[in-house]
């Protein structure tokens, strides 16, 4: 994603565009992408859940990393939910979209969304559960960082659009 956001500004740059207004008209498409990418990891066996502890769940064949770590044992569908929230927040950035927004605001409000989002799940998955930091795992971490600087940028920005007005 940052790679592409770097790309995108660049060629925008370079032909005049005004990068950020298009990265927040593109913003809700990296969410498309994503749960794409999600149901990728559904059909490979990789970015699965921790165990149930019941007989709900998904059990991964052989062959999977899911099923070489954990066996045969339901584990939490956490790529399937991350998948089906995406479309949920791409929806909502579409709806964000429909209204008087700063330039800036709709990219903002994806990664603190999606972060939000990333927190959360990260307590049902189970391809790494080694705690990071005051027994969170990394992306938790990561998630948290990003949710409240995305919370910063995005209110900076409606200030700096309204300062901008009044001139």
């Amino acid at each position: 994603v940052v790679g592409g956001i770097l790309a995108g500004a660049f060629y925008c740059k370079k032909h005049k565009v005004d990068w950020i207004a298009m990265l927040d008209i593109l913003t809700p498409a990296i969410l498309i992408g994503q749960s794409i990418g999600r149901m990728a990891n559904l059909l490979n066996g990789d970015a699965f859940g921790s165990p149930t502890g019941s007989n709900f769940g998904i059990l991964y064949p052989e062959g999977t990393l899911a099923h070489s770590t954990y066996g045969n044992v339901p584990l939490w569908p956490a790529e399937v939910w991350e998948g089906q929230f995406d479309i949920i927040l791409f929806a909502l950035l579409l709806l964000f979209q429909t209204t008087k927004y700063s330039r800036g605001q709709c990219c903002c409000l994806y990664v603190a969304m999606y972060s939000t989002l990333r927190f959360f799940l990260e307590f049902l998955r189970g391809d790494y559960v080694k705690p990071l930091f005051l027994g969170l795992k990394s992306a938790q971490a990561t998630s948290l960082v990003f949710i409240f600087v995305a919370l910063a940028l995005f209110v900076w920005c409606g200030i700096k659009d309204k300062k901008q007005v009044k001139k």
